[in-house]
């Protein structure tokens, strides 16, 4: 593995590596890239060759929101994981505890002073390993997420159920 090229899965949109690169015509993918990197992490789950820079260089167009100043349009999610052959459930917060186990989830919440996107990698034994939200990659339920984000004033908005596609031989 070419630590240069490859990045792994992310737990950070201000990596210095990345960080300072255009995300829509004003934003940068420190300050407003969260949702291109919960995309890219759910990308990198789903097939271990995907690498950062052409990811990136084809994710420009994802559609945001204030020309990228307000990070990912929410509407883009959704579309841009179906046209890429995952499928793709909306999951209710109340109805969380019950959902059924996806292969990954995307979280956007809002708070106070914005929102943020956070992707969620399933385990297979009902935990997502969540990256870009704590210090180190941390594992947990989507319910036990969600009441954690409740706690600090954080709502959710709109979470996404994640299968990823078919590999092909």
């Amino acid at each position: 593995m070419d630590l240069k090229t490859d990045f792994g899965l992310l737990n950070t949109q201000s990596d210095p590596r990345f960080g300072d690169r255009r995300y829509g015509r004003f934003g940068t993918i420190a300050k407003n890239g969260c949702g291109m990197i919960a995309l890219y992490n759910v990308e990198r789950a789903a097939d271990a060759s995907t690498r950062f820079e052409p990811f990136y260089a084809a994710r420009k167009p994802i559609k945001t929101n204030f020309f990228g100043l307000l990070g990912t349009r929410p509407s883009s999610v959704a579309k841009a994981l179906k046209s890429r052959g995952y499928t793709v459930e909306r999951i209710r917060p109340k109805k969380a505890k019950d959902a059924k186990r996806f292969d990954a989830v995307i979280v956007l919440y809002w708070h106070f002073f914005g929102a943020h996107y956070v992707a969620g990698i399933g385990n297979g034994d009902g935990t997502y390993t969540l990256y870009n939200q704590f210090t180190k990659p941390h594992a947990m339920k989507l319910d036990a997420f969600l009441e954690h984000l409740k706690k600090g004033k954080q709502h959710p908005y709109r979470i996404w159920g994640i299968g990823f596609p078919e590999k092909r031989t």
